[in-house]
């Protein structure tokens, strides 16, 4: 178990984005081991998350070593903070908060790709002498 819960303070601000995140691990805490507060870990946001519409653990949460709580577990302080006191930018790049991720997925085509016939060689001239 860790005691990290007063070593990383919430960020100064927030995108619309990161606060719908927020609010779904809050709604779904049930579903989450939490030790010391805010000690969350991987195996068991990534459970959470392949049931839902998130496709992956946020950068914001898995890049940043200050959220690092040992092996395979986050620090998450925003769990226990009252969402309507943290402060959302302006911040409006990235996909709309809680749309899925598109990147990648391409719809597969409808009709097959037609086969082109490879262009014939010229038919050698012969000569007869």
């Amino acid at each position: 178990m860790n005691t990290n819960t007063n070593t990383l303070p919430l960020l100064a601000s927030y995108t619309p984005g990161q606060i719908e995140f927020i609010k779904f691990l809050q709604a779904h805490r049930a579903a989450l081991t939490v030790y010391d507060t805010c000690t969350v870990s991987r195996k068991d946001l990534v459970t959470l998350l392949q049931q839902s519409k998130y496709i992956a653990v946020p950068a914001w949460i898995a890049a940043a070593k200050t959220r690092r709580a040992g092996r395979g577990n986050y620090l998450i302080p925003e769990l226990a903070a009252d969402v309507a006191t943290l402060t959302v930018n302006g911040n409006k790049r990235g996909r709309k908060p809680g749309s899925p991720n598109q990147k990648g997925r391409i719809s597969a085509p409808t009709t097959p790709p037609s086969t082109a016939t490879p262009p014939s060689a010229p038919a050698l001239a012969t000569t007869t002498a």
